[in-house]
This record gives C-alpha cells, structure tokens and sequence, in this order.
C-alpha cells in the first residue's frame, strides 16, 4: 500500500497536489478544494466541517510549495504579470470613463512596482500627530 505521505519531486503530498488541482478548477476557492481533495473534515453527520476546511485552506495557502505549485499552474493557464498588464493596458487605452482609466492606471502602477511601498506608521509615530479635544478647540477659537 503506497504511503499517503511520500512526497513527490515537488514535495507536495498528493492531498496537497489534489488540493491545488482543485483549488485551480475551483477559481481560487480554497474551502471547496480542501474538500473536493478529501481531507479528513466531515462531521459526525457526514457534512463536511466547513470552517475546519476553511482552516485548513488557510494553512495550505501559507506553505511555500504549494504556492510555487500554485503559481506554475496559474501561469501556465496565462494567468502571469503579462497577461494582468496587457490587461491594464486595455482598460487604459479602451474605456473613456476616467474613473476606470484611473484605477486602471493606479493597478498598472502598483503591478509594475512604480510606487514606494508604504511604511507602516510607530505608534510613538503616530501620538505625534493626535491632538487633543482642549487643543482642538483652542485651534479652532483662534
């Protein structure tokens, strides 16, 4: 009887290549991959535990094969930064709304990297700029 454990090249047991086999046919729904896989989830009355799958889901998304696995399956689809580009690049040029140009053109920007990541604010940062309602209200008087 063959180990369910044994890993293949990839290092992926086969509930978790089954897991993303589903999770790519399912369009990214994890709880439903983790099921249609067959972990081990059901209830005492059959159903299946969903939040024990959404848990599991959730796990499975955070292990570095399986989002190597992931994004090979994902881009052999033509789902890759290309295809989102050439994407944006539609929007951009095609539609006369300029809000849709305009948060086309914002994505385009985010995907390309052209913006400085935003630091995350101290919270001693943060106390800097708080004003109290006494100072408020002084402000405001003047």
């Amino acid at each position: 009887m063959k180990n369910k454990r044994t890993k293949s090249k990839d290092k992926l047991t086969l509930k978790q290549r089954r897991f993303c086999d589903y999770y790519l046919e399912c369009f990214g729904n994890a709880t439903q991959a983790v099921i249609k896989a067959g972990y081990n989830i059901s209830k005492k009355n059959g159903t299946p535990d969903r939040n024990l799958a959404k848990s599991i889901a959730s796990e499975n998304l955070t292990k570095p094969d399986i989002v190597k696995y992931l994004q090979k399956g994902l881009e052999a689809t033509g789902f890759n930064d290309k295809a989102i580009m050439k994407q944006h690049l539609f929007l951009i040029n095609q539609f006369s709304n300029l809000s849709i140009k305009a948060k086309a053109i914002d994505m385009y920007y985010k995907k390309a990297g052209a913006y400085v990541p935003e630091k995350p604010i101290s919270e001693a940062e943060r106390r800097k700029f708080e004003i109290s309602d006494d100072q408020l209200k002084r402000i405001l008087s003047d």
